[in-house]
């Protein structure tokens, strides 16, 4: 399969690219420290659409640092780089350095118009919840969920591929009326309550998923009128 740009999407900052590799995971993602327009960035790919591989990333300087340190803890975040992992209160992403790749990587790819996720709205967050924290019942890791804005709509979503094959890739999202500042959705499927943002993780008996703020848009969802 011949190699295709990959889509760079900013997030709002290095909490947030925390957050994605490394908060409620089994094993953190490892990211990428390298260059990107002109600029050092740590950097994962978390997806992949039509062959073209989706990385999302934020501006920082690992310098000689070796992990992305994460802690979530008494309704506070942490995010440091560290130069090892002495501190078992925290979650680890290994940082590898990128010296040189192929060219086709160290650009952003031209989005089309028509290219990108195929978009379904939903009517409510609850039925947001139930696709993100599906893969819970396997006991892996539940979906990110993804804030961004677009034509002044908060929309906060998730994509998720039926199959592996060439089947379409879907976005699932709702409108927000206001952005949220919580890192995190608290969701029961065994209670009869409506899933609310929370800075904690720490009550027993539900399922959270994690909210990654993007730094605008998402260059590959295009929400419904």
């Amino acid at each position: 399969m011949r190699l295709k740009a990959p889509c760079y999407i900013a997030l709002a900052g290095l909490k947030d690219f925390g957050r994605l590799v490394c908060a409620l995971e089994r094993a953190p993602m490892p990211a990428f420290s390298l260059k990107l327009g002109g600029r050092m960035v740590l950097a994962a790919q978390h997806d992949i659409i039509d062959g073209r591989p989706v990385i999302y990333y934020a501006e920082a300087d690992a310098g000689k640092a070796q992990y992305l340190a994460y802690r979530a803890s008494g309704g506070t975040e942490e995010v440091m780089l560290a130069d090892s992992v002495g501190n078992p209160t925290f979650v680890y992403s290994p940082i590898l350095r990128v010296e040189k790749f192929p060219a086709v990587l160290s650009r952003s790819a031209k989005i089309e118009k028509k290219a990108g996720y195929t978009v379904i709205k939903l009517s409510d967050l609850a039925s947001l919840a139930k696709v993100a924290a599906y893969k819970t019942i396997y006991e892996e890791a539940p979906l990110p969920l993804f804030l961004s804005k677009e034509r002044g709509k908060v929309i906060i979503g998730t994509p998720m591929s039926v199959s592996d094959n060439d089947s379409p890739a879907y976005y699932y999202y709702v409108l927000l009326g206001d952005t949220v500042q919580e890192p995190f959705l608290r969701y029961s499927s065994q209670r009869a309550e409506q899933p609310v943002f929370t800075t904690s993780l720490e009550e027993h008996g539900y399922i959270y998923l994690k909210v990654v703020r993007l730094a605008g848009d998402h260059p590959l969802v295009k929400a419904y009128d």
